[in-house]
């Protein structure tokens, strides 16, 4: 039986973009590229975290010891849904590595297939770095999983 690898489903080269860089420049990068993640790299070239798409969507955290709610885009406070546009604008100038997220699962390009798709589904994330020496070299993302449906043995 076949064994298959990181290196097998992702995609690569990976498209980076540097932590001082704004979310604005990362959000025309993946519009431009039409994918949903930028790895974010450090001055040295080294995987700092990742930035995804959903980042950019609202996303309600808890307050602790208020047990109130806060909606938040890219970790700026979104107070009343209604002025969404101006919280959009005022965090168009945040820094990449102030919004990524840095506690991202990464993977090796010898790992195994089923390794990945466990931690794939076990972090609930859709997009997982490959890295060799803590430099990126792949991204696999749900969709590159998706294409192994669609292959003929």
């Amino acid at each position: 039986m076949r064994t298959t690898l990181a290196s097998e489903i992702m995609t690569s080269p990976v498209v980076t973009i540097a932590a001082d860089r704004p979310v604005s420049e990362a959000a025309a990068q993946m519009l431009e590229k039409n994918i949903g993640s930028l790895v974010v790299i450090d001055a040295e070239g080294k995987f700092a975290g990742l930035l995804s798409e959903s980042r950019y969507l609202p996303e309600e955290s808890v307050l602790p010891y208020l047990r109130q709610s806060v909606l938040r885009i890219l970790g700026s406070e979104l107070g009343d849904p209604e002025n969404i546009e101006e919280v959009i604008r005022d965090a168009r100038n945040t820094l990449i590595g102030d919004a990524m997220q840095k506690d991202m699962k990464t993977v090796g390009p010898d790992t195994h297939l089923a390794d990945v798709a466990k931690l794939m589904i076990g972090s609930g994330v859709h997009h997982l770095p490959v890295l060799v020496d803590g430099e990126p070299v792949g991204m696999i993302s749900r969709h590159d999983l998706l294409k192994l449906f669609a292959e003929s043995d």
